[in-house]
């Protein structure tokens, strides 16, 4: 299994690569810890997603919904749902099983009964996801399955195992969602997680610049109190806070991937000056961007 980092579109779409893209299937290890990041950024994609937590905690977001995934607990993301993660307060690490893979895989790529019953029937009533408890009876049999299903040998047959495996999985959830829920599934949000992704494009394309709340809220066509709105809806933060919080990650990258000064990558990533950029990524890592560098590449060198 690999560490899974996001590649985005200009949308905040993950733009998903599999190992066999003629079969839309994989599985990740997401690590989060000092050295890795504690954050997996907001995003989406039209793949459906099973997490299962292996160590520690995170707080999970999901749309506008907050979860907190202690281990043994799973979550299933559906279609084109916003989520994100970070490291729980006073946790030192965690792992997380990330399985992805496309309705296509179980439909046959059409519009057919399968994708009928048992997925066009779930977009219908706006459902999002779900957090299977890991002290429950389907919280302990879906991450067994799931974990399972990782642990498939990839010899002559793997496709035929994992198709098996997985179905047998959708079966179970979908008969738990239609026999368990009894409220109808509450709708998607459709008008704050429109605007919500709208806003998240825009930074992402421009956060090399000065941006401005009054920025945001001319190029999104919204007010500043729904800009607020939505950033406390879906991320808990401030829209500043949200938007050092993404240059600081595009930060970790250069500093990672290039031989630029401290200076430069400040200047890159939209920081006011390097002094600044100093003090928020200490804030976020616990370290100077220098001490980062040396210490990344020290490990990286006793690895290779």
């Amino acid at each position: 299994m690999l560490a899974k980092k996001l590649c985005l579109d200009n949308k905040l779409k993950e733009l998903m690569v599999f190992p066999d893209n003629a079969f839309p299937f994989g599985i990740w290890q997401d690590e989060f810890n000092e050295t890795v990041g504690q954050i997996l950024n907001y995003h989406w994609h039209e793949t459906i997603e099973m997490n299962v937590m292996l160590k520690g905690k995170l707080d999970y977001r999901l749309n506008d919904q907050r979860f907190v995934l202690a281990e043994g607990d799973s979550m299933v993301v559906y279609s084109n749902s916003l989520h994100g993660a970070a490291l729980r307060e006073k946790e030192d690490s965690a792992e997380m099983l990330t399985i992805v893979f496309s309705a296509d895989l179980l439909t046959g790529g059409g519009a057919g009964t399968i994708y009928q019953k048992y997925f066009q029937t779930l977009s219908n009533q706006g459902f999002l996801g779900k957090q299977l408890k890991g002290d429950s009876e389907i919280g302990r049999e879906m991450s067994g399955l799931l974990v399972s299903l990782a642990e498939i040998e990839e010899n002559v047959g793997y496709e035929l195992r994992v198709l098996s495996q997985l179905s047998l999985i959708w079966e179970k959830l979908f008969k738990y969602l239609l026999e368990q829920e009894k409220a109808p599934l509450e709708k998607r949000p459709e008008k704050y997680e429109r605007e919500i992704k709208a806003v998240m494009s825009y930074i992402q394309k421009n956060y090399q610049e000065r941006l401005t709340i009054q920025t945001l809220c001319e190029q999104t066509e919204i007010s500043r109190s729904e800009c607020f709105r939505i950033f406390a809806r879906f991320t808990q933060k401030k829209p500043m806070e949200y938007i050092n919080d993404y240059r600081l990650s595009m930060a970790v990258a250069l500093m990672l991937n290039t031989q630029w000064t401290v200076e430069r990558i400040a200047q890159e990533c939209g920081f006011k000056n390097a002094s600044y950029f100093g003090k928020m990524f200490k804030e976020r890592f616990n370290q100077t961007p220098k001490s980062y560098r040396i210490d990344r590449r020290k490990e990286e060198e006793s690895i290779g």
